[in-house]
């Protein structure tokens, strides 16, 4: 049996409802789009998706995830500018960017591709770019004001602390993805 799989690092509260109240106030100005807005408790930031991966492939995962997490102690970022991807002519979803000042997240990602790698799953093909998703846009095409009003906002930072890797599975639904969680793995203390 296979399922849907992502390691994600989780977001503070704060930086959640911070999220959420930006979110809401794009939601209500641009009301008329068809718009696939992320809900507050699924904010998080994806490390790597691994799609579907069989049940055999999770406990090597789950290693991976914890050899990682004893490399790398906890953490700081924050929130910074606003994004588009995959460019602002084609964007199809609207996200948060995310701070690395020390450099800990990008190394912390590094990291757990190699340990992935060691346990035979696929090298990322794209280099890492911290995000928050917020929004994916159906309509792309209708949605330039949208997407220039997200692009010139700036945004107040959020700090949050990493503090674990957090293994995901993805429920699809037609109301929207469900995410549970299969395991976490605690960093290490500073």
């Amino acid at each position: 049996m296979t399922k849907r799989i992502f390691a994600a690092i989780n977001i503070s509260n704060e930086t959640k409802t911070k999220a959420s109240e930006y979110i809401k106030n794009l939601k209500s100005e641009f009301s008329d789009l068809r718009v696939g807005w992320e809900k507050t408790e699924k904010l998080h930031l994806t490390l790597k998706f691994f799609g579907d991966i069989d049940d055999s492939d999770l406990q090597k995962l789950n290693e991976a995830a914890f050899e990682t997490a004893r490399q790398i102690p906890k953490f700081n970022l924050q929130t910074s500018a606003t994004g588009v991807f995959p460019s602002q002519r084609k964007a199809r979803v609207l996200w948060l960017g995310i701070k690395d000042e020390t450099g800990t997240l990008q190394k912390l990602s590094e990291v757990f591709e190699t340990n992935c790698a060691k346990h035979e799953f696929a090298k990322e093909t794209r280099s890492f770019r911290a995000h928050l998703t917020i929004a994916r846009l159906r309509e792309p095409e209708k949605s330039k004001k949208l997407i220039e009003k997200h692009l010139e906002t700036e945004i107040k930072p959020t700090r949050f602390e990493v503090s674990e890797i957090v293994i995901y599975e993805s429920h699809l639904q037609k109301s929207g993805s469900i995410y549970t969680i299969v395991s976490n793995q605690k960093l290490k203390e500073n």
